[in-house]
């Protein structure tokens, strides 16, 4: 991991007093709609992931459910928090964490010497030689760039089972990795999956097919925790552009049912997304009360600290 004085944005917690959502430990499927309230769903005995070096893959086959904003929003949060956060950019699209959050490169670096995920693939670098500071103390990026499919279509030699051994056998002081995967359940996904302790599903609230997604994604952690990764477990399921209606109660309810240990956290919109987005600013950082922000910090929490947070 390459140390600059680059990084001058400090990422401080939230007040306490904005509008959080209340924390319940079941979906309310039951009541009368017009009382209902959404609340974030915390099983009393979920368990915090792991103290030291927790890595967390987020993961749907379906694209457009908010992947990568849950992935940065959660590291944001947990750098307010005072960890040491890398995000893993493991999505090929050119519309990716890549093209939203910019590295520092130290100075003087050739571009011929600036790593990708790529080159861990395919054995030119480290993993820790891969990643890069940011403008935010604390947070670390390992950048992408579409010839990162080329892992998809030569299969290099243990390309399922390259990250884990990276996040292994480096020390970088890194407190948590937060991997972003991109739409499918290929060999980078399943790599992301063999690495992590925790998997955490984005599933769109205003969206009856991304049931059908999170399903396929339930069917492939089956295989790997079979096979390859016993201890993964789907820690949290964020219901991204979550609006108050029926049909978002009814995913919930589904979630809530299909995985009774994990959390459940209703990520309300926000129109300012795509304008951080533009900005090449962190949602946090650019409206730092948005509801949105609320829900993935709160989130950030219990899978740092448990149900106990």
């Amino acid at each position: 991991m390459r140390e600059t004085q680059a990084q001058t944005v400090q990422v401080p917690p939230l007040r306490d007093d904005l509008a959080f959502l209340d924390i319940v430990t079941e979906w309310d499927i039951e009541s009368d709609y017009q009382k209902w309230r959404p609340g974030i769903v915390v099983p009393a005995t979920f368990l915090s992931g792991p103290q030291l070096s927790y890595v967390i893959a987020v993961a749907n086959q379906k694209g457009g459910v908010g992947k990568t904003l849950t992935a940065f929003e959660l590291a944001m949060a947990m750098v307010a928090r005072g960890k040491r956060v890398r995000l893993i950019d493991a999505d090929p699209q050119a519309a990716s964490l890549t093209s939203w959050l910019r590295v520092v490169y130290p100075d003087g670096l050739p571009v011929e010497e600036r790593r990708s995920l790529t080159d861990v693939y395919f054995d030119r670098c480290t993993l820790k030689e891969a990643t890069y500071p940011t403008a935010y103390q604390g947070l670390y990026l390992v950048q992408s760039f579409p010839d990162l499919a080329t892992v998809e279509s030569e299969q290099p030699t243990g390309s399922e089972t390259c990250l884990r051994f990276h996040l292994r056998e480096e020390n970088d002081d890194v407190d948590v990795t937060i991997i972003d995967s991109g739409p499918s359940l290929g060999t980078l996904t399943v790599s992301a999956l063999v690495a992590a302790h925790d998997v955490v599903i984005p599933v769109q609230a205003a969206s009856g097919l991304d049931i059908e997604g999170a399903a396929a994604l339930h069917q492939t952690l089956g295989t790997v925790t079979t096979r390859m990764n016993r201890d993964l477990r789907v820690a949290a399921i964020f219901l991204t552009d979550f609006e108050r209606s029926k049909l978002a109660r009814k995913i919930g309810g589904e979630m809530a049912k299909a995985f009774p240990d994990a959390l459940v956290v209703p990520a309300r919109t926000c129109v300012k997304i795509g304008d951080a987005q533009f900005a090449k600013q962190a949602l946090r950082h650019y409206a730092p009360e948005a509801t949105t922000v609320l829900d993935y910090d709160r989130g950030a929490g219990f899978l740092l600290n448990g149900a106990a947070r």
